[in-house]
């Protein structure tokens, strides 16, 4: 079994076939984006420009149909991204159907489909209380039916949130006009892309980087707070390295979200129960620790993670899909600290469980290599 990261055709209430799609492609797609603020229609068109996406041109309309539905206009951004590579899968463009909705919908235009799947989220979505990514997800993309046998719906909520998040998109919070902040705080910093040809020359070789023994700085005695669950002191992996491999000084971006509302049961809630770190695309994913790779199970899935390495002191890190997986990385395989995994597509969610209980990695992620970028 490998935990691969693939793009999923779905539709509003009724699935159609699954649409294959590049991994190159996708991280093609994620490195043309940038930050934008919610009704930026020259930004988005400039973005879908830079993407060679047939949908240049449409961002006003992305910008009047999604504040008209009360969805964040990115967000549809993000779904077409995750479908049809922003329709640059060739059979979308000739029904004009960037979202995979139907099965088969023809559209007469583009600007028809934008409009239908906004009036679709607000309608068949926002109206039933679904407006996280993960509670669309399910029903938009809902694990185990017939006609997803490779189960790639399991990827839905952490693709579709990789592209938001690359937009200035929150993807741990609703998707709502109302929700998302107008102007998003990344405006104006540097957009993370892919590193240049030269890159060993301007910023070096990746590197993999050790925890070197440094208390991790908890706020409190809970696993929330990074805590070992047992004994209240700050939770620590002898040999621990950091998830990605990267050059000294290269971006690596992530907070504490731990507690933030989200699709996971931990600390008496729903929370998000794990970290997202954000990074050029294409970035060295390694494993944490010695241990032996888990695939995810449909509902951890679901939380945006596809493997987890088992430790034998009881600990499990838990990784998201990846964009490409190293050979031999599948099922089984046993691996040590700093060991390749495969590429990211410039996002990494991680989560950590010790004795069946979920830890918040933050503390732990930050002693390793604080967050900048």
């Amino acid at each position: 079994m490998r935990f691969r990261l693939l793009t999923a055709a779905l539709a509003a209430g009724a699935l159609s076939a699954a649409v294959p799609a590049t991994a190159s492609a996708q991280t093609g797609v994620v490195s043309a984006m940038s930050c934008l603020a919610q009704t930026d229609a020259a930004g988005i068109d400039a973005m879908l420009a830079r993407a060679g996406s047939p949908l240049a041109g449409e961002g006003a309309t992305f910008v009047a149909e999604g504040t008209a539905a009360g969805v964040d206009p990115r967000a549809l951004v993000a779904i077409a991204a995750h479908e049809t590579i922003l329709s640059t899968y060739v059979p979308s463009q000739a029904i004009h159907n960037p979202f995979g909705l139907g099965p088969g919908i023809a559209f007469a235009s583009d600007s028809a489909a934008i409009a239908r799947a906004a009036r679709t989220l607000a309608a068949y979505y926002i109206a039933e209380g679904r407006t996280t990514l993960s509670t669309i997800g399910a029903k938009w993309a809902p694990i185990g039916v017939s006609n997803d046998p490779t189960n790639l719906n399991a990827n839905w909520t952490a693709g579709v949130g990789a592209y938001y998040a690359a937009l200035g998109g929150d993807p741990e919070r609703p998707v709502l006009t109302s929700t998302q902040e107008a102007a998003p705080a990344c405006l104006g910093a540097p957009a993370l892309s892919p590193p240049p040809a030269d890159a060993a020359a301007t910023a070096g070789p990746p590197v993999v980087t050790a925890w070197g023994g440094a208390s991790p700085a908890t706020t409190g005695a809970g696993a929330r707070d990074g805590a070992d669950p047992s004994t209240g002191s700050p939770a620590v992996i002898e040999g621990f390295v950091f998830p990605l491999a990267l050059a000294v000084g290269a971006p690596a971006a992530y907070r504490d979200a731990y507690g933030e509302p989200g699709p996971s049961e931990c600390e008496g809630g729903r929370h998000q129960c794990a970290v997202t770190i954000a990074s050029a695309p294409g970035a060295a994913a390694v494993a944490m620790a010695s241990g032996t790779l888990r695939g995810a199970t449909p509902a951890e899935a679901e939380r945006g993670i596809a493997f987890w390495i088992e430790t034998s002191g009881g600990d499990r890190l838990g990784y998201g899909p990846l964009a490409s997986y190293a050979p031999g990385i599948g099922d089984g395989a046993a691996v040590s600290p700093g060991a390749p995994l495969g590429d990211s597509a410039g996002w990494l969610r991680v989560a950590w469980e010790r004795a069946g209980a979920p830890v918040n990695p933050y503390p732990l992620l930050a002693a390793t290599r604080p967050p900048n970028g």
